[in-house]
């Protein structure tokens, strides 16, 4: 459920409020179509070990979705790799069950299997770890644009870092996420409104043509 929009947004212009309900929508929409495109970032990376399924799964449970946000990022995944027909590529190349075989009936090749297992269990937690990084920087890059739609929006209204809170939270941002969407959509604002000390010396400046003569 969408946070309530504090009492001051009643005072706005009908235009205005419409604008800002509009902008919420947008970012609701934007985060979901980040979220499936991530997802699908899943299962390019975990398609030799995982069907593309269980590497969405896999995706909704480490970035910690729920609920109906988890349902619609997994349908909107899925209906992707159904349309290009990706499904059906990766099923094609998907190598041969890892399962202990007649090869490893020995105890020294039972001992080479559960070896060969704890380095792919290893190299499987560093794409996770990898695979996550890349998503949340992704999601906080939307959230940072958006924020900025908030910012120029209620310039008139509010200050920049309440506008910013505004939006954060009623996109409802987990705590980490947000904090980071928060810094880096002020630093966007500073760079465009702060004033800068410009330390070059003289020699530092880009020569001057000199002028020619008449």
């Amino acid at each position: 459920m969408q946070p309530t929009l504090p009492l001051w947004f009643q005072r706005l212009a009908p235009d205005r409020r419409r604008r800002i309900e509009l902008a919420v929508a947008a970012a609701t929409e934007a985060r979901l179509d980040t979220h499936a495109q991530q997802a699908l970032n899943f299962v390019a990376v975990f398609a030799p070990r995982l069907s593309f399924d269980q590497a969405v799964d896999r995706y909704i449970e480490v970035l910690g979705l729920t609920g109906d946000e988890a349902q619609i990022v997994r349908t909107r995944a899925l209906v992707v790799l159904g349309e290009t027909g990706v499904a059906e590529e990766f099923a094609r190349n998907r190598p041969n069950s890892s399962r202990l075989n007649w090869r490893y009936a020995t105890p020294l090749g039972a001992v080479r299997f559960v070896r060969r297992r704890l380095r792919r269990s290893a190299q499987e937690d560093l794409w996770l770890e990898l695979s996550a990084a890349r998503a949340e920087e992704a999601l906080i890059r939307t959230h940072v644009r958006h924020a900025l739609s908030f910012v120029d929006m209620l310039e008139d209204q509010l200050p920049p870092t309440r506008a910013v809170t505004l939006y954060l939270e009623q996109l409802e941002i987990p705590a980490a996420r947000a904090r980071s969407v928060y810094q880096r959509a002020l630093a966007r604002v500073a760079a465009v409104e702060l004033p800068r000390l410009d330390l070059r010396t003289p020699s530092d400046a880009p020569d001057r043509p000199t002028p020619r003569s008449p």
